[in-house]
């Protein structure tokens, strides 16, 4: 059996852990297949090798729940709580379609958030502190690229943490209001709730931090974080905070150094590769986890519930599906709309298969009886439309049409440029992000970043299996609710809405 070049090598401090991020006894006895934290920092190579695991545990199995494992199976999440993601039977991801974790202090499915970001914060800080006990100083480029990458990945969770767990950030707001609490080192001492403009500052000097030590790395695959992914990073970041000056910035900066080292939008001729080999067989993954043929997470995988050609119960009959209204956004001549069949026609590999109106045929796993297959985590067409969207919004329509013109000319032959302004022309930019980036876990936070209703009704969504047609853009369940076992131990991680 190959080995992966990522591998987690028995790392305990990727491996051990309890279930909150506020909790104590992050690590308890050391595995006999593991060495200790303090024996992983003594040199830069065990260091790196840690860092891998964080990496490669991007997709894991630590929650014990098939239908979330690890980032994808979030991904999944968030999409299901949107409004252009739809099935009507297998209850697999079925309780975020209906916002009922959001609501639930005592829900596995919203622990599961909240213990995952802060496992993956707990073993960033692990390597920081390696890092400086041992290295402070070091003239090693390998410190500083390790460092970079781990204040990489402490920001993004707590990015995606704060965008759970608190009201959204506004540009006109003091946002004084309660974030999540910011952790900066392994210590697991109870600490109260950081303001949400806190939590923003802090994920911004990470990021900014992490850019500048990023800078002339090169990473041997993009599943290591590279100065174009950090980037990219600090655009998300900025563009929820409403900051678009500097999310076109950031994303034009993670634009050109992602081009500058090889990477390419798909290509007209790419679009129905099925996303299992994005990182081989196009240029567009920025930052993702691979999967070898001969190595599998089962039914934790993305596959088993995306793959529409893996023969799983989830995909057979929870056939997943883009809303009908969405479906029309795109030209009659824009070559995306290969990822959906309109009519649930289809072929499917197994005469067993249900099949559906507007089916999607974009998420192709390599075997049909092995969910295996890549997933991009940061894609060069998202940063083409942060870019667009955030100078339209800043009023550099320019700009914002050349970014989008680039963009859609590898999407739709028959394009030829839009007339749109402002406001119009930012729609059409959310319109073309709404389908390129459709069940890859953008959909629900960028609803709540630009505060709009969830709007389902007039769709092909099914009432019944979903729980609801439309949420009111402060609806409270937009704030999922502190997990009941980290507000038992630390009574300064308060509740949402004290």
């Amino acid at each position: 059996m190959k080995q992966f070049k990522y591998i987690l090598l028995g790392m305990a401090i990727v491996g051990t852990f309890s279930l909150t991020g506020c909790s104590e006894d992050f690590l308890d006895t050391v595995p006999t297949e593991s060495v200790s934290a303090g024996t992983v920092s003594e040199t830069l190579d065990g260091l790196y090798n840690a860092l891998n695991g964080i990496h490669r545990n991007m997709v894991s199995q630590f929650l014990g729940n098939q239908g979330m494992g690890g980032e994808p199976g979030f991904m999944i999440c968030r999409e299901a709580e949107g409004d252009d993601f739809i099935w009507d039977t297998q209850a697999w991801h079925q309780t975020y379609l209906q916002w009922a974790p959001n609501k639930s202090e005592t829900s596995a499915y919203n622990a599961g958030f909240w213990r995952t970001y802060y496992q993956f914060i707990l073993n960033a800080n692990l390597i920081l502190e390696g890092l400086e006990k041992n290295f402070a100083g070091s003239s090693e480029p390998m410190a500083k690229y390790i460092k970079g990458e781990a204040l990489c990945i402490r920001a993004w969770a707590h990015f995606n943490l704060v965008q759970l767990y608190a009201k959204r950030y506004g540009a006109s707001a003091d946002n004084s209001h309660d974030g999540v609490p910011y952790r900066e080192s392994s210590e697991t001492v109870p600490m109260s709730r950081h303001s949400v403009s806190d939590v923003y500052r802090k994920i911004n000097a990470d990021l900014d931090n992490a850019v500048t030590l990023l800078d002339g790395y090169e990473p041997y695959d993009v599943t290591h974080y590279s100065r174009a992914a950090a980037y990219g990073l600090k655009a998300r970041v900025t563009l929820a905070q409403q900051d678009y000056a500097a999310a076109a910035g950031a994303a034009v900066a993670a634009i050109d150094a992602a081009e500058a080292s090889g990477a390419r939008l798909m290509t007209k001729d790419q679009l129905m590769h099925g996303f299992a080999d994005i990182t081989s067989k196009t240029g567009e993954a920025m930052y993702a986890a691979k999967t070898l043929n001969d190595q599998t997470v089962y039914f934790y995988s993305f596959y088993a519930y995306m793959g529409w050609n893996f023969n799983s119960a989830s995909n057979r009959t929870g056939i997943k599906c883009i809303s009908s209204t969405t479906y029309d956004l795109m030209s009659a001549t824009d070559l995306r709309r290969q990822w959906w069949d309109p009519a649930g026609t289809a072929a499917v590999p197994a005469s067993s298969y249900n099949k559906r109106p507007y089916q999607h045929r974009k998420f192709t796993a390599r075997s049909t009886a092995d969910p295996v297959g890549d997933v991009a985590f940061m894609r060069l067409s998202e940063m083409y439309l942060t870019a667009a969207e955030a100078y339209a919004r800043s009023g550099n329509d320019a700009l914002a049409r050349q970014y989008l013109n680039r963009f859609v000319a590898e999407r739709d032959p028959e394009y030829t440029g839009s007339g749109n302004t402002g406001a119009a022309l930012a729609e059409e930019v959310m319109n073309h992000r709404r389908i390129e980036l459709w069940g890859e876990g953008f959909r629900w936070f960028d609803l709540k970043r630009l505060h709009l209703d969830v709007h389902r009704t007039g769709t092909n969504y099914n009432v019944i299996f979903a729980g609801f047609l439309d949420k009111d853009k402060d609806a409270q369940e937009w704030v999922y609710e502190i997990p009941k076992a980290e507000t038992d131990y630390n009574p300064l991680c308060t509740k949402n809405y004290k």
